[in-house]
């Protein structure tokens, strides 16, 4: 498997959309994923300090990478992680991290981060593999290539939405390579039980630490909304029941929250803060 060297965004992002990344992000184009039989894009971001010494950082691997760093290539709005890192590092140097955000498949996003098969709708059963790639392949590389701390205590995975429920879902699977899990409008209307059925069926690691989100504005549903804050409640105390002290999972409820990136981009910070805590 040939891995071409991660080069300086400007050198990748070469067309004429205003690009918005800020700080040492670099990308590889095109990631081999043998686990899926593709190919993706996957950006890599530096902390300030990077390059200043040999300290080692904790690392971030994020979901939906399209959105995380870049306007011109969200499906919306950029959560602005690039941004936010650049700000909390001036404020605290122990924040710092490297970010590691891969891109979703267009299409196939919802089959790739979903490990059950939703038989209403026909979607999912690639989420197996796509956390296989992320804890197999892609960890394991980042880890070889850049000054990391690998243990699971210091690495965190995250996303939104079906991003949030797949990164649980990579924690249960590979508690010794994940140990921070951050799951922003977590959701689990579509899998007709089967995460919560996994979960009872684990021994979680009491170091686990999980932060968890939903807004109460989720959607213009109301009945939607009222069952997305069932579900994460549900999720928060099956994670607690299979080993997780209750300190180490965090709830919260977001009033004015809405199912969009402008939402899970202003959470990020203190969802980072929190999770970097031992």
């Amino acid at each position: 498997m040939t891995i071409s060297d991660p080069l300086p965004w400007r050198e990748v992002l070469i067309d004429e959309a205003a690009h918005t990344l800020s700080g040492d992000v670099r990308i590889i184009d095109a990631f081999p994923i043998p686990q899926l039989e593709i190919a993706r894009r996957v950006w890599i971001y530096l902390p300030r300090s990077y390059n200043e010494g040999i300290r080692s950082y904790p690392v971030w691997y994020l979901h939906d990478g399209q959105n995380v760093f870049d306007q011109a290539t969200s499906w919306g709005t950029e959560w602005g992680v690039d941004e936010a890192m650049e700000q909390m590092s001036q404020e605290d140097p122990t924040l710092e991290a490297i970010v590691v955000a891969v891109d979703h498949g267009d299409d196939q996003r919802n089959h790739e981060y979903n490990f059950a098969i939703n038989s209403e709708y026909g979607f999912g059963g690639k989420g197996e593999a796509h956390v296989a790639f992320v804890a197999e392949t892609l960890k394991p590389y980042i880890d070889s290539r850049f000054r990391t701390l690998p243990e699971a205590a210091h690495t965190m995975i995250g996303g939104s939405s079906f991003g949030a429920y797949i990164s649980l879902f990579a924690a249960i699977r590979y508690p010794d390579r994940f140990g921070r899990v951050g799951g922003i409008s977590f959701v689990m209307w579509h899998d007709e039980g089967a995460i919560m059925q996994l979960l009872r069926e684990s021994a979680l690691s009491p170091a686990l630490r999980v932060y968890l989100s939903i807004g109460e504005q989720e959607t213009d549903n109301p009945d939607f909304n009222k069952l997305a804050l069932e579900h994460v409640t549900q999720a928060r105390q099956a994670i607690v029941a299979a080993g997780v002290p209750e300190s180490r999972v965090r709830f919260d409820c977001v009033p004015d929250g809405t199912h969009h990136e402008s939402t899970w981009g202003r959470l990020f910070p203190e969802m980072h803060r929190w999770l970097l805590q031992p």
